[in-house]
């Protein structure tokens, strides 16, 4: 991890989460974190999160038409794809109520920073859709397909990706209902596939 302005009080929440997700990331690549700390232009934004990269067609790819994140893309690889950069550029929000614990025990009106940067770390790992919604038109987009979109099926069970792009269809489909089809996803759910987030009025960042 390399922590730039981090304050040394919230290091060990942000090295806590990590380190739970290097012991669930099988990779004999390692995996370089480039976190920032400062304040955020977007009002209500706790954290961020992103690959620095995206790859497609490299040796080693499952599926040579989808792009995965560096870290990802480096663990199927078997190389770094980059070398010169880091895999993950995570940037927090300093002026948040931060729980810098590392016990769980988050107070009432405190965000958990530990919480918070797993769930980043999985944005950053590949957990990202490349899909674009257009409010103004209605019209939705896959921009680069990641193997997220690849999962991401409709109730009748056609996949995201498999829908023309740009269209309306598409667009329709990030704001009714889409499902998890990962097998390990649809395990846990009791043999059911899990409901993504897709509200009817598209919230940019969280659809």
């Amino acid at each position: 991890i390399n922590f730039n302005t981090v304050p040394s009080f919230a290091r060990a929440a942000i090295q806590t989460a990590v380190d739970v997700w290097s012991e669930n990331f099988s990779s004999t690549v390692p995996v370089n974190v480039n976190v920032k700390w400062g304040s955020s232009a977007s009002y209500g934004v706790l954290a961020s999160a992103s690959a620095k990269n995206n790859f497609s067609n490299f040796t080693g790819a499952p599926d040579k038409t989808l792009y995965y994140a560096s870290a990802l893309a480096n663990a199927l690889a078997g190389k770094d794809l980059d070398p010169t950069n880091p895999e993950i550029e995570i940037s927090i929000t300093s002026t948040a109520p931060w729980y810098y614990g590392t016990d769980g025990k988050c107070p009432p009106r405190s965000y958990d920073l530990v919480s918070v940067i797993l769930h980043e770390m999985a944005h950053g790992l590949g957990f990202m859709s490349g899909s674009y919604y257009d409010s103004a038109t209605g019209e939705g987009r896959i921009l680069q397909p990641t193997p997220f979109d690849a999962y991401a099926q409709l109730p009748d069970g056609r996949r995201l990706i498999d829908l023309p792009s740009p269209s309306l269809e598409i667009g329709k489909a990030l704001t009714t209902a889409l499902f998890w089809s990962g097998a390990n996803g649809v395990k846990a759910n009791n043999g059911i596939k899990p409901l993504l987030f897709t509200p009817s009025i598209y919230e940019r960042g969280s659809s």
